[in-house]
């Protein structure tokens, strides 16, 4: 089995995709794109507001330390 993924939206591709149906040993299978609120909610995604205010909660809580610690390795 071969697969072929188109995903460019163009005139060339339409008229691909319509010939390929044509063929009687090949089977197009068309996925919906998500939208934007799709993909987020999918991957847990919050505003940035919601980030920084759970952010600040926890640097308030001492659950973050407040200072970061940069070392440069001798090399």
């Amino acid at each position: 089995m071969t697969m072929v993924i188109i995903e460019e939206d163009s005139f060339q591709a339409e008229q691909f995709i319509r010939f390929t149906r044509t063929l009687p040993f090949v089977k197009v299978v068309e996925t919906r794109k998500k939208s934007y609120e799709e993909a987020c909610a999918e991957c847990g995604a919050v505003t940035v507001d919601a980030f920084f205010d759970e952010l600040n909660a926890r640097i308030e809580n001492g659950l973050i330390m407040r200072k970061v610690h940069v070392f440069r390795m001798a090399g």
